[in-house]
């Protein structure tokens, strides 16, 4: 008897045992924790297989652990994903940041950042430019276009996208002069530039000019003190730096020598170009330093600019016109409308001047004027419409006020003028 039920209680064990391993199914277990912890996140087909009666899931925990294994008692995505088949917790797991400022920087390495994907073979780590410029990663479908990148590895979405965004270095305080990887951050919108602003060596603030913060320079500010710039981590230059040397002087239009007469610069302000200049006033050549110089240096005030040191060397041709013109003899005097097509003259003192007298346009060098003519220019006495000009040639262009008479149109203006004046009164 006792043989017989030991018999039995060995034949049901047996059917209980096949009855559990029916229930049960296999999932992939292994975390990232472990000694195999890359390819329990990359390769998770090559982890054992351990019986699960709840099903298989894929988890992130709080302090960014990957798990396979049987399902969790609570599994809510995006950091947990279960299945109910042979070995399918293979999830991808991907960046997934939505559209803010920290989805910008240049590796996404934090673990919170990390979801599970679907349990589903289309599922993809997906990174895409939204329609305000800021970049999103996450989970999705595969996509290929010049918004949108997709690739089908863990993690490969925690890259900078596009590949060409703006990286720039963005601190600020007192160890903003020193520059460390750790500084390094991806603009958050894609058409954002780089910054720096600041009043002292200390006092200095470097970013995205797309950047949430408290001193900030917008991408199109014309504020002097925000330096911007349009390539990647070009916000390095410091409160003050070494400006070189260049030529300084007044009157000196012949070839310089930079090895006998150049001058330094001083220290030139993060926002002051460094830099030489040449510029022609009439007929008096300048040079000097750009970080000393008033206003910019452009072909509109007849200024030439280089950057190496000592560069404003060369010789320039001091050649001056001045437009010479009087109204009744040339038609386009009064008005101007086509200045580069009046008559000129060459005109060695370096002043032009226009003005009106006797109701005609008057256009000249201000040395052909008449005595009377200058003082009248020179005291601006009414009427005259008189001003003078020494920078650049053929400066005296500016239209005269108020319709021109009579007297500027001329024997064949004032003929034609007569005979429209009998036929009315036929």
């Amino acid at each position: 008897m006792i043989g017989y039920n030991l018999c039995v209680f060995l034949i049901t064990a047996v059917v209980f045992s096949q009855l559990d391993s029916t229930v049960a199914i296999q999932c992939y277990s292994c975390n990232s924790s472990g000694t195999d912890a890359g390819n329990c996140l990359m390769s998770p087909s090559t982890q054992n297989s351990v019986a699960c009666e709840t099903g298989c899931s894929t988890s992130i925990s709080e302090d960014g652990t990957l798990i396979r294994g049987c399902q969790l008692t609570s599994c809510t995505s995006p950091s947990c994903w279960s299945c109910q088949t042979d070995n399918c917790n293979t999830n991808i797991v991907c960046k997934e940041c939505l559209g803010l400022e920290d989805c910008a920087t240049a590796n996404v390495t934090d673990a919170k950042y990390n979801a599970v994907c679907p349990s589903s073979a289309d599922q993809q780590c997906v990174s895409q430019v939204n329609g305000n410029k800021t970049v999103s990663l996450l989970c999705g479908t595969a996509c290929s276009s010049a918004t949108c990148s997709s690739c089908a590895t863990s993690l490969c979405n925690a890259n900078l996208y596009p590949a060409d965004r703006r990286q720039c270095y963005s601190c600020s305080g007192t160890d903003c002069n020193k520059f460390e990887e750790s500084m390094i951050t991806g603009c958050s919108q894609t058409d954002a530039k780089c910054f720096t602003t600041g009043t002292s060596e200390t006092n200095m603030t470097r970013g995205c000019t797309s950047a949430d913060t408290a001193i900030k320079c917008a991408a199109d500010s014309t504020d002097p003190d925000c330096l911007i710039c349009d390539t990647n981590l070009c916000n390095t230059l410091q409160y003050q730096r070494d400006a070189g040397s260049c030529l300084i002087c007044d009157n000196c239009a012949a070839q310089q020598d930079a090895n006998k007469d150049a001058k330094p610069c001083d220290l030139a302000l993060y926002n002051q170009t460094i830099g030489c200049y040449t510029v022609t006033t009439g007929t008096i050549v300048s040079r000097g330093c750009l970080n000393k110089l008033d206003g910019e240096c452009s072909a509109t005030n007849s200024c030439t600019s280089c950057s190496e040191s000592g560069c404003n060397v060369a010789a320039v041709d001091v050649a001056f016109e001045c437009i010479a013109c009087i109204s009744n003899e040339v038609a386009d005097c009064w008005s101007a409308t086509k200045p580069e097509e009046l008559p000129v003259v060459k005109c060695d003192n370096g002043t032009c001047f226009s003005g009106i007298w006797r109701g005609l346009g008057v256009r000249d060098c201000f040395t052909s004027a008449s005595q009377l003519m200058q003082y009248q220019c020179d005291h601006k006495v009414e009427g005259h419409q008189c001003t003078t000009c020494t920078t650049p040639t053929k400066c005296n262009k500016d239209p005269f006020n108020g319709a021109a008479s009579l007297s500027q149109m001329g024997v064949v203006g004032l003929l034609m003028a007569l005979m429209l004046a009998l036929r009315s009164s036929l």
